[in-house]
């Protein structure tokens, strides 16, 4: 009687219910075949259970097992560490074993799933990684919010996320994974209260990816004293340089610097959608604003390449300039995006001039007032809106672009901008330390123009106050 039921009958009566079918699944083979579709399509395992996990996605049967799943969060377990360690921070030989630990975990995970068949379906991978001894890790809430007391109290007793902020995890070198085709989607959590996770690791994740089309990566880009980020998202290592930071307090750091040129050749054709996200690093009772590089803005060429094949592009903290859209060097070779539909860039104090006037090895320079001042030079953002409207021109499918840059002082310096192609709608929001130029707003209204806009609305918008200024529409 109890297979009965056709299978679409029974998948359609477990769809109201999905969170309830395990016992289902035990009552017979057909009640199992239909439950699976739900009870696998989500799944949230750690490296400890990679054995299980094999067995349940046996190679000889995995094809339906395999064709429900369609995402799966994955855990990386690092080594415990000590009640006393609490109050050390990492040193090498703690991150060697759990850079050991990582590795590992990734590549018994993408060994795995490189058996799986190839599917016309989406398949998505979450990756982050946590000691079991880490204060975040604790499940009781109780204890948890305890350990937090104690440590912001009695910080020599428990650093807290501060043992391990300034330690990135890294692949072992000479690893290379196996490629895997049944993953579309790939998040990697690397920051916040996860464990750090360097760019080159999910590197050497995504050129084994050969279907993806998603990337969504929340990383940190720096470390405090250089040491534990030795790579790049290229996959390569670069020598540490001198960098200066704005901070509240003048300090001085070392960092690796990224160098993304050769990154948009090696990432997979069938990429579509990018998401990157850069977290600072937060230190112990001081607060400051993300870092800018010096110097040629490599991230954003690499960027401007890459773009150029994409449908969808989410920056957040972000270094970014003009190049981005459109190089000083481009040698008279109009780039062309014939896939973006969305643009969004999202900044707290990251923008880039593309002519740094600052000398980072310059002792004499305050870089909390000189960089500040730098970067709240008009011309330079007005710069970044005609690349901007130059791109757009050539973005045939561009819904929407928005870009929020908010500067740090008093008071607080912001520049927002946002494009809607329906209506052909141009708006800027801004604090009275920038203007909009003429050629911004006719650049901006030519790109509205040429999305089929025949009487576009540009406006500016200052202290609240909004102008539109309808002889551009003319």
């Amino acid at each position: 009687m109890a297979g009965s039921l056709p299978l679409e009958i029974l998948q359609e009566i477990f769809s109201y219910q999905p969170g309830h079918l395990a016992s289902c699944a035990c009552v017979c083979r057909q009640w199992q075949v239909a439950a699976e579709r739900f009870t696998f399509a989500d799944l949230h395992i750690s490296s400890a259970d990679l054995e299980d996990f094999q067995q349940i996605f046996p190679i000889s049967n995995s094809a339906g097992r395999c064709f429900h799943l369609r995402s799966l969060h994955f855990k990386i377990i690092i080594p415990k560490y000590s009640i006393a360690a609490r109050a050390k921070y990492e040193d090498q030989d703690d991150r060697d074993s759990n850079n050991n630990a990582f590795t590992q975990a990734i590549t018994s995970l993408f060994e795995i799933l490189s058996s799986w068949p190839e599917y016309d379906r989406y398949m998505s991978l979450q990756i982050y990684a946590r000691s079991p001894s880490d204060w975040q890790a604790e499940p009781d809430w109780n204890r948890r919010r305890a350990r937090l007391r104690r440590g912001c109290l009695f910080p020599g007793k428990d650093l807290l996320q501060r043992r391990y902020q300034d330690s990135y995890l890294q692949l072992m070198r000479k690893i290379v994974l196996p490629g895997v085709k049944c993953i579309t989607s790939l998040d990697v959590m690397g920051c916040e209260k996860f464990r750090n996770i360097a760019p080159g690791a999910v590197y050497a994740m995504v050129v084994r990816l050969p279907r993806l089309q998603t990337v969504t990566a929340t990383l940190r880009d720096k470390a405090r004293d250089g040491t534990g980020m030795g790579d790049s998202l290229d996959g390569k290592s670069y020598e540490r340089l001198p960098c200066t930071f704005i901070r509240q307090k003048y300090q001085k750091a070392l960092t690796v610097r990224i160098d993304f040129p050769r990154v948009a050749a090696r990432w997979p054709s069938s990429l579509r959608h990018l998401r990157l996200r850069y977290e600072p690093t937060q230190r112990y009772g001081e607060s400051y604003s993300p870092h800018s590089i010096p110097g040629p803005n490599s991230r954003s060429l690499a960027l401007h390449q890459m773009t150029q094949r994409l449908e969808s592009v989410d920056l957040t903290e972000t270094t970014i300039g003009p190049d981005l859209f459109w190089p000083v060097d481009a040698n008279n070779i109009t780039p062309f995006w014939p896939n973006l539909v969305k643009l969004t860039i999202t900044y707290s104090n990251n923008f880039h001039p593309r002519d740094d006037s600052l000398d980072p090895t310059d002792d004499s320079l305050d870089p909390t007032d000189e960089l500040l001042r730098t970067a709240l030079k008009s011309k330079e953002l007005d710069e970044l809106s005609i690349a901007a409207g130059c791109a757009a021109q050539n973005m045939p499918r561009l819904q929407s672009m928005e870009m929020d840059i908010m500067l740090p002082g008093i008071p607080i310096a912001q520049y927002y901008f946002i494009y809607i192609a329906t209506p052909g709608k141009v708006r800027w929001e801004t604090t009275s330390q920038f203007y909009v130029s003429k050629k911004a707003q006719q650049t901006w209204n030519v790109a509205a123009s040429r999305h089929g806009s025949s009487l576009p609305s540009v406006e500016v918008c200052a202290r609240f106050t909004c102008s539109s200024d309808s002889s551009l529409s003319s």
